[in-house]
């Protein structure tokens, strides 16, 4: 960051304009302020006054060549970057033409899928593949964080045709992922990387402990929400680039095609001032005196019975690489209300606005313009809303967040592009969405065009539409119902067909697209499965031995937690009481052809609230030719539904391998 800038060359040449005496004919037609109405008594005539598009000296967002250009300049120079450009249509719109820019129709983009609805209108825009990558969950709070460094890593070695991969920095709760090793891993596959730093902006003009920015990371574009945390007019925003895969010509003309031809003169004017105090010594006081307050949050909010500040040893534990603290995440616990009653009567009761509510917690962003009276006034709201609904002896529901995301039948441009219908909520199982569905804030979209619908979906759907009262807003297009694709109607319909019929009559996707992964092995089980030995080919002594060495340490296991012990139906009535004798051990029949669990067994993922099966292919290591045996079909055959149904509460040791079919 570049610190002591001073200039301010847009608001400069803005004032000298609106000291001259002009007689103004241009638009906007109130002609700098020159009419009275409601809007003018509230924002007072300078607004108006300020309100002027493009006059000689102002220069052009289109292709700024004067003030626009020198303040663009400085706001690059302050944040490390090789070109900045002006958004007066928000960070969204800076994401669009991010994604316009390196990434054509037909072309992959690999992404987290929590991420902002506005990735959606760029993928349906430029024509986009999304290739997802799932986010760690946290299943308390319930709510995504950032994707594992070693996930991105996979996602780009499966996709190495991509084009870019597309990050969230921070996540909107303020995790941060290993930003600066995920950048130099795309370059070295000659990905761009592109950043949503939406909630960022303060990154860049405060360095000490704070998380990397995208333009240090060496990221090649970012989109970054001043007007969130670092001071500007809301709808402002700014797009950074670094110039070594895209030049500046390329962005300008996707912005141009996005952008009004009458940008707002106020919103420029806000991200100049905001720029210059940010970075001053000012502006430096500012977020250290904002981080301060945060701590003084924390301790006090931490002492009052049913609230819980989650700061960045919370978050880091959780998967997370760093924090950002300016997000005041306050988890509830033992209310008899949730996130989204506390959300309401906090503004109802107290007059105090938090930025939004999630069941089991509301989040408060702290910014510049927090002040101590603010975070008195909500302190002392909490404890007077502890005093009335805090019961030490509510038990919660074991809750869990369903981190599933739906089916994606067809890209975003695709779905959008097909005919459509409108249905009620009720009749939306199976269909195809045409439109995005989301809760706002945070605008993470539940569903986008081209993914299909689901009975999960549809009960999230009512449950949100149940909390409107509380403020809630649900974002979709139509109030009679939800938009889908009319496959009646559809030409290119029987592209798709076998794969949505074969999606509704199994509902079979990938375990990573339905938020499983596999659980790691030191984890609590609830069983351990085990195959004994028996053939004489492979063991010797007729796996006598083998069986005994088994029992040893099945009992050793037995002492700690339940096993489950299948036995060939030759030898199950034979062998079965010598390990049944053991507590805590249970035996089944089940044909199999070797003792190899860890090869010949599904796998059993969790999403941290149910198992699921994953069957591979198992050939003996080799097939016909070159396995240890060839009769191996047994063992190909052991997986749900068809083996024992105790299976499916099982937990056994694993190792990767090419997953056949999805159970």
């Amino acid at each position: 960051m570049k610190l002591g800038q001073k200039q301010t060359p847009f608001i400069t040449a803005l004032e000298n304009y609106i000291k001259k005496d002009v007689s103004p004919f241009d638009v906007p037609g109130h002609h700098m302020g020159n009419v009275e109405n409601a809007a003018t008594k509230v924002l007072g005539h300078n607004v108006f006054l300020c309100d002027v598009n493009a006059p000689v000296g102002m220069d052009n967002l289109a292709k700024p060549t004067g003030v626009i250009m020198e303040a663009e300049q400085l706001m690059a120079e302050a944040c490390n970057a090789d070109k900045a450009f002006f958004l007066i249509n928000g960070t969204s719109s800076g994401i669009i033409a991010m994604i316009m820019t390196a990434v054509k129709a037909g072309e992959k983009i690999i992404l987290p899928r929590n991420i902002h609805k506005s990735v959606i209108s760029a993928l349906t825009i430029s024509g986009a593949v999304p290739v997802y990558v799932m986010p760690q969950i946290d299943n308390d709070l319930e709510i995504a964080n950032q994707p594992t460094l070693e996930d991105w890593k996979k996602a780009i070695n499966r996709n190495t045709s991509a084009k870019a991969i597309f990050v969230i920095n921070p996540t909107y709760f303020g995790a941060v992922g290993e930003l600066e090793e995920l950048v130099e891993y795309a370059h070295e596959h000659h990905m761009a990387v592109l950043v949503d730093e939406a909630h960022g902006a303060h990154f860049y003009f405060h360095l000490e402990g704070q998380p990397m920015t995208a333009m240090d990371a060496g990221a090649d574009m970012s989109s970054v929400s001043f007007h969130k945390t670092a001071g500007s007019l809301t709808q402002s925003s700014v797009l950074l680039l670094n110039e070594h895969l895209f030049r500046k010509e390329e962005v300008q003309t996707s912005l141009n095609i996005l952008n009004t031809t009458s940008p707002s003169t106020l919103l420029m004017a806000s991200l100049d001032g905001a720029r210059a105090f940010m970075a001053s010594k000012k502006g430096q006081t500012a977020m250290a005196e904002t981080y301060k307050l945060v701590e003084y949050a924390r301790k006090k909010i931490n002492q009052i019975k049913g609230f819980e500040v989650k700061d960045k040893a919370y978050f880091k534990k959780n998967g997370a690489y760093d924090y950002d603290c300016s997000k005041v995440v306050i988890a509830i616990d033992k209310l008899d209300i949730d996130g989204f009653d506390l959300y309401r009567l906090l503004i109802d009761k107290y007059e105090i606005q938090v930025e939004l509510a999630e069941t089991y917690e509301i989040m408060c962003v702290f910014a510049i313009g927090t002040k101590k009276k603010h975070v008195d006034s909500l302190v002392e709201a909490l404890k007077d809303i502890s005093a009335h609904h805090y019961h030490k002896d509510i038990v919660y529901d074991d809750h869990h967040f369903d981190s599933s995301f739906p089916f994606m039948l067809a890209r975003p441009r695709v779905a959008f592009h097909a005919p459509g219908k409108v249905l009620p909520l009720e009749e939306l199982d199976g269909t195809i969405s045409k439109e995005q569905v989301m809760m706002y804030p945070p605008g993470i979209p539940l569903i986008v065009p081209g993914e299909v619908w689901n009975k999960d979906l549809i009960k999230r759907v009512k449950f949100f539409e149940k909390h409107k009262k509380e403020g809630i807003r649900l974002i979709s297009a139509y109030k009679e119902g939800f938009q889908v694709i009319d496959t009646e109607q559809w030409r290119r319909f029987s592209v798709y067909e076998k794969k949505l019929s074969d999606y509704n009559r199994t509902k079979k996707t990938t375990p990573l697209n339905d938020g499983y992964h596999v659980p790691f092995e030191g984890e609590k089980h609830k069983e351990t499965l085990v195959l004994l030995p028996f053939r004489l080919d492979t063991w010797r002594k007729k796996a006598k031995p083998a069986q005994v060495a088994y029992k040893e340490v099945i009992s050793a296991i037995a002492k700690h937690e339940k096993v489950v012990v299948g036995i060939h139906p030759r030898f199950h009535k034979e062998l079965a009481p010598m390990y049944e004798r053991i507590p805590n051990v249970e035996t089944i029949s089940v044909r199999y052809n070797d003792a190899w669990a860890r090869d010949n067994m599904p796998l059993f993922l969790t999403n941290g609230k149910n198992l699921r099966t994953v069957d591979f292919r198992f050939n003996a290591w080799g097939g016909e030719y070159d396995g240890l045996y060839r009769n191996y079909k047994d063992d190909d055959k052991l997986r749900s539904p068809s083996s024992p149904r105790r299976w499916a509460s099982c937990h056994t040791s694993i190792r990767s391998s090419s997953s056949k079919v999805v159970l």
